[in-house]
């Protein structure tokens, strides 16, 4: 028989409530009733089912109990830093020149290439392991720093190895997340290069890691054209689009997104109002990135608010990488969702947990009513919106499972 257990002696709980769009429940006095892992009960303390009275109890220490965080969008494995790049581009130096120069992206894509599998699961556990301590549960995470067969085939196997030691991530396709250099001017041969053949042969040789396919349309990057190209060949391989959409420019890519039926549309500073109301109808979620409009020091925040109020259920992500994001922090993001993207909390906080865990297809992650994975995060707060109300304090939660 499962064991039983109960948490009690909380200040209180604070969860989306999975049947209402962006409505939150909270408990004074809560206390949680678990079994095999799943969320059994939820209510007020003294409402607890005889039933669970004798069962193990979990002390709470008076804390307040939240889902855990879902990252639905991170590039999570790569090789080396950027850390000189940016300390350059503080002192003036355009990312253009840097380009020129042979940096930015490329700079990434050497290190990445030179990596080892080894290391690249190496560097995958130190981040993961930072993630786990603030409280995110559970993420998405792409590849695409290798620009080549062999080197994005080394991302996979590394996305592998760490699936197969028990972390809890979901996989994305992204060769097409640049032009890499050996291509330059040549666009249309290297999207049908990974559509054909590398996009076929990553999903032969690592069947089922990869849920998804991701690819970057973008003024410069690729068309609206060749992403539909990459996203078709995606899916007659299994695999669920995504997309960088409308991150520079508006480019089309949020319509793009709720023609081909992808999970989510990604960036979205220059969305269209057409764009968000069919990613309203075609159930697309806006997966909105303020930690990088932050880190490149750009004016334009994706609206939020306009997208709530075209009806959708916009989430929000860390899009950790080393050239515009080198962030591993979820309360910076779930601070900027409120202070930049004008967010109350708790849109902010169910675009953290609900709607990203939604995104990924994961209907029992990101809150805590019956039936859900029992991860939870303990927080050492008076209330929850002290998350974001103390904005320098550094949280970091105790979790249960």
């Amino acid at each position: 028989m499962e064991t039983k257990r109960v948490l009690r002696h909380l200040r209180g709980l604070f969860t989306p409530d999975p049947n209402e769009p962006w409505r939150t429940d909270r408990i004074e006095g809560a206390a949680v009733a678990l079994q095999g892992g799943r969320i059994a009960w939820i209510g007020a303390e003294r409402d607890l089912p005889s039933e669970w009275t004798g069962a193990e109890v979990i002390d709470g220490q008076g804390r307040w109990a939240t889902p855990g965080f879902v990252d639905p969008h991170t590039h999570l494995v790569f090789g080396g830093d950027r850390s000189q790049e940016f300390n350059r581009r503080l002192h003036g130096v355009s990312y253009a020149q840097l380009a020129a120069e042979g940096g930015g992206i490329r700079e990434t894509v050497r290190a990445t290439r030179q990596a080892t599998v080894e290391e690249l699961v190496a560097v995958g556990e130190e981040r993961l392991q930072k993630l786990t301590r603030k409280g995110v549960v559970h993420l998405e995470a792409k590849t695409g720093y290798g620009l080549e067969l062999e080197a994005e085939s080394r991302l996979l196997e590394a996305y592998a190895i760490l699936k197969s030691q028990g972390w809890s991530l979901d996989v994305t396709l992204m060769p097409a997340h640049d032009l890499p250099q050996e291509f330059a001017d040549h666009a249309d041969e290297y999207i049908r290069l990974v559509a054909d053949q590398w996009q076929p042969e990553l999903v032969r040789r690592f069947p089922g890691v990869a849920r998804f396919v991701d690819v970057f349309v973008e003024k410069g990057v690729f068309t609206v054209e060749q992403g539909r190209r990459i996203i078709e060949s995606g899916k007659a391989l299994g695999l669920t689009p995504r997309l960088h959409a409308d991150e520079f420019v508006h480019t089309g890519g949020a319509e793009l997104a709720a023609e081909v039926g992808a999970a989510s549309a990604d960036h979205l500073m220059f969305c269209s109002d057409e764009g968000m109301k069919a990613m309203a109808q075609a159930g697309v979620t806006p997966i909105l990135l303020p930690g990088t409009t932050l880190f490149l020091g750009m004016r334009d925040f994706a609206p939020a608010r306009r997208m709530i109020e075209a009806g959708c259920r916009v989430a929000l992500a860390s899009d950790f990488n080393p050239g515009s994001c080198a962030c591993l922090d979820p309360l910076l993001i779930l601070r900027l969702g409120c202070l930049q993207l004008r967010m109350t909390f708790e849109e902010a906080f169910t675009a953290m947990t609900l709607h990203a865990a939604r995104s990924l297809g994961h209907d029992d992650l990101g809150h805590l009513h019956p039936g859900a994975q029992a991860r939870i995060a303990l927080w050492d707060v008076n209330h929850p919106l002290e998350l974001v109300y103390w904005m320098g304090e550094s949280y970091e939660p105790r979790m249960v499972k």
